[in-house]
């Protein structure tokens, strides 16, 4: 093995060491921001925007990055000397898992986040607009583009993959679908949850039945439209063949669409029937004393229709796997 190769290997558990440094940063100022002071006998909240929130993305970030960056020294060792270097191989394999890593964990902190930005048990919890987008917003966006950028690095962009551009200099089209391929079901749940946060905060911390089924018809849409993307672009001619072929580049678009529509079928399908089954338990309360209209509309039908969502998305991203779209040219 080589410098390079020593050096690239290196990398990932340098990424891991300075992570947990920032990691244990972050837990530390966690511990004083949760830190319960009372006064007058009464417990007060921690401050809306959290020092911990940023040095936890931050690890993350740190983690991610230099991972990349040790996937595309070992990719481009293999693409120089061809797969047969087994030390680069393997090192190329380390560096992918690492990614991964990298990109779940930016997935969870995204989510953990979107999920601890609903209520508080704290009496003098006072929600302002720029708490919420310094506190919340601003993570969850700073997340997304660390996962689309790491994830565009290690494929799209990675050496290995076909040339960018055409003979006029010009980003081609299969690149720009398989961009549009990967990025679009990240963003698009991204917004789904931006969105869901907005109508929390502007309902009074409420979130009805309805705004569920827009935001899970935004992700929904996402990856329907990202396996078309995928798929136009594993069934565009290439530009400039390599050893690594288009094909094979797009099928990672399309596989992470793939997982990501049987993750988003099982969850929609859950909440469809918890939902549903849970709009009966509000019968004979005060605000619906029994099955009329307006309980059906609010509570039944949003219920039935993410159920719909699920067929519609699993229908269509299994169509779009099969079938071909061409590249569109400009």
């Amino acid at each position: 093995m080589n410098k390079q190769m020593r050096f690239a290997a290196a990398l990932p558990l340098i990424g891991l060491n300075a992570a947990w440094v920032v990691f244990m940063f972050a837990a530390w100022a966690e511990h004083r921001e949760g830190l319960l002071y009372v006064l007058d006998n009464v417990y007060h909240a921690p401050p809306e925007v959290k020092t911990s929130t940023y040095l936890y993305l931050a690890a993350i970030a740190i983690f991610a990055v230099v991972a990349s960056i040790a996937h595309r020294l070992a990719d481009t060792e293999q693409l120089a000397k061809g797969e047969a270097d087994h030390a680069a191989h393997s090192v190329f394999r380390f560096a992918s898992l690492a990614v991964i890593v990298g990109l779940v964990a930016g997935a969870i902190f995204a989510i953990t986040t979107f999920l601890g930005s609903f209520g508080s048990s704290y009496p003098d919890q006072h929600v302002t607009l720029g708490g919420r987008l310094l506190g919340v917003y601003l993570p969850i966006i700073l997340a997304t583009a660390l996962v689309i950028f790491v994830l565009l690095r290690v494929t799209v962009y990675r050496k290995s993959a076909p040339s960018a551009k055409d003979e006029n200099g010009n980003r081609n089209p299969q690149q720009r679908s398989m961009v549009l391929g990967y990025s679009l079901p990240i963003a698009a749940t991204a917004l789904a949850i931006i969105l869901g946060l907005a109508f929390w905060d502007v309902q009074g911390q409420t979130l009805d039945s309805w705004v569920w089924v827009i935001i899970l018809a935004i992700v929904a849409a996402g990856l329907i439209l990202g396996t078309r993307y995928a798929v136009s672009a594993r069934s565009a001619k290439p530009i400039a063949p390599k050893p690594r072929t288009p094909g094979a580049a797009a099928a990672g678009a399309i596989t992470l669409n793939f997982v990501l529509s049987v993750v988003f079928s099982a969850v929609v399908t859950l909440m469809a029937f918890s939902i549903g089954a849970s709009s009966f338990s509000m019968l004979g309360t005060e605000i619906y004393k029994g099955v009329d209209f307006t309980w059906f509309a609010k509570l039944v039908l949003p219920a039935y229709v993410m159920l719909v969502l699920v067929t519609v998305a699993v229908f269509f991203t299994l169509v779009s796997r099969h079938e071909i779209y061409a590249a569109k040219e400009k």
